[in-house]
Formats: structure tokens, sequence, C-alpha cells
């Protein structure tokens, strides 16, 4: 049985406060709430509002994750966050949020891989944990896509969303935590996702065709592998949480994996895309019914091009 590091205290995630169904799109777009839930899944997001942006959110998320560990900041060696969408290109959206949680003096900085920066974030943080840079340390993945998406823009308009999760993680025993990583990166393919800084003329650019078949592709592929070189059945994963691009590269993406669709989180629907948020605002909904011994594979996939994935031990 592989080491395991990084076993989780406590989750917490914040969302923009301001609901737009798809309803709401048909007042600025050419588009209707059918087309929308049909090819996206999506039936509502959550968008910033006026003194809300990237960091704000990444700060209330942190805050209920603190409280559900019952861990005060200052108790942090290290924060970590991962994200593309920070409000200004320094300071990091991290040092940020340790001011604002008590936390002085306590390591901080970011990491951008855009949708996959939870993934590469938590390769990241076991890592550190494992080597002895920190013994307790928070975790987030926090982006308001709003801040780089035309909203008149339909392809990309409707996807996009603002929100943050956050975990608080610590060393562990190792029979809880993170076993294996998966990294990767082509630059060749980054013309298919790009965008400027928030507030930047810039916008958000996607090729929905090839970032789709590029997703499909590279999803189950490292879920099978992760399966593999761990020794790991199926049957022994309780959950794959993967980004939550669109709900068709999802079904498409299962359809090519041996772990069925139910164990699959899905919460776009509610949330839509929020980037490098999308994995940790799911841990919320299911981390009071983890059960001990089994699996959680989250994924992630996104501009670079990047892919990740992680193998956590409950």
């Amino acid at each position: 049985m592989s080491e395991a590091v990084g076993k989780m205290l406590g989750v917490g995630r914040a969302l923009g406060s301001r609901v737009v169904t798809n309803k709401d799109l048909e007042e600025t777009l050419e588009t209707d709430d059918a087309w929308v839930t049909e090819r996206t899944g999506i039936r509502e997001r959550r968008f910033v509002a006026e003194g809300e942006d990237c960091a704000t959110l990444a700060v209330d998320a942190s805050k209920a994750a603190l409280a559900h560990a019952g861990v005060e900041g200052e108790e942090l060696d290290l924060i970590l966050c991962a994200t593309s969408t920070a409000p200004e290109s320094m300071p990091s959206v991290a040092c940020l949020v340790g001011e604002a949680i008590g936390a002085p003096g306590v390591g901080a900085f970011d990491v951008a891989a855009a949708c996959a920066g939870y993934s590469y974030a938590a390769n990241v943080a076991s890592s550190m944990l494992k080597g002895g840079a920190a013994r307790r340390m928070l975790l987030i993945g926090a982006d308001a896509m709003t801040k780089i998406v035309d909203q008149n823009e339909r392809s990309t308009a409707v996807l996009f969303a603002d929100g943050a999760g956050a975990v608080v993680l610590e060393k562990g025993d190792g029979e809880s935590g993170f076993v294996d990583h998966i990294l990767g990166a082509d630059g060749r393919m980054a013309p298919l996702l790009r965008a400027g800084h928030p507030g930047a003329e810039e916008k958000l650019y996607q090729n929905g065709r090839e970032v789709f078949k590029f997703a499909v592709r590279i999803f189950p592929e490292m879920v099978e592998k992760l399966l593999a070189r761990n020794d790991v059945n199926p049957d022994e994963v309780q959950y794959v949480i993967p980004h939550q691009a669109n709900a068709r590269i999802i079904q498409a993406a299962v359809r090519k994996m041996r772990i069925p669709e139910e164990r699959v989180v899905v919460n776009m629907d509610r949330y839509g895309n929020t980037s490098a948020a999308s994995i940790p605002i799911s841990y919320p909904d299911i981390y009071a019914d983890f059960e001990p011994g089994r699996y959680v594979i989250t994924v992630g996939f996104g501009s670079g091009l990047t892919w990740a994935a992680n193998l956590y031990r409950i």
C-alpha cells in the first residue's frame, strides 16, 4: 500500500453572489434555456457582484474550510492557491488570503494551470507536506471567470462562472491522503484556449470542438493510468470528480471508463464552469459521505493545454 500524504481536515466553498440562469442569458444573448442545457448541462451559474473578485471568493472559501476543520489561520504552515484570474499581477491571491485569515508570516503562493490548476496544486501540496516544508496547509482553487469572458460571446458566456473551493490538509499518518498524481502540458495547443488578464482587452477564446476532443481523450486516459499503476480496482473508487467543463465532455469520457456514471460528481448544472475552483467546490457536497479506505480521483484539463489528475485515499 502506497503511503498517503495530505489528509483532509475540512473543506469549504464560496460562490459569486449573483445567480444567473439560462433564462437571464436570453435577455442579452441569442440563445435559450433549452439550447444551453442541452449543449452544456448548465442551468444556472454564479457571477461575482460589485466588490467581489477571485480573491474575495478565495478568502470566504478558506474561512469556511478552516472553520470546518477547527483550525486557525496561524496554525497553518503554507497557503497555496490555484488561479488564473487574480485581480492583480501581484500580490498573489494566496498572500491576500493569508492576511485575511490571520496567518502572518505563513508562506503563500499561487499556481497557474487554468482549469487543471487544482489538480496541479494538489500535487505541489502533497509534495510540500511529504518533503517537510509544511505540516498543515491550505489548498485553494479560485477563479472569477467573468472577469476574462466576453459576455456577448455566446460560446463562452454560457459556460463560465465564478467560485472558490478550499481544503485544509495535514501530513497525516500515511493512511489517508494523496497517493499518486499525473501532470501534463502541451504548449503546442495553446492557441486553442487562451485569454488576457482580468481587465485586458483580450477576452477568453476557446476552440470548443478541439478542446472537446482533447478532454474526452485525456480524461479517461488519466483515470485508467492511475488505477493501473496503483493496482486499484474500479470498485474501490467512491468518487471521480472531473473539472466541470461541459456535461457532454463528462458523458463522453465516462463511456470510456470502467467506473459507472453514478460515481462521477457533476454539479455544473448549478455552478457552471469555475475553472480551477470546480473540483474543490464539489467537496462540501460529498465530504460527509467519504468511506475510509476507498478512493477519490480528481481530474483537471484546460488551457495550456494542461492536464492533471490525483488519486486520493480516503
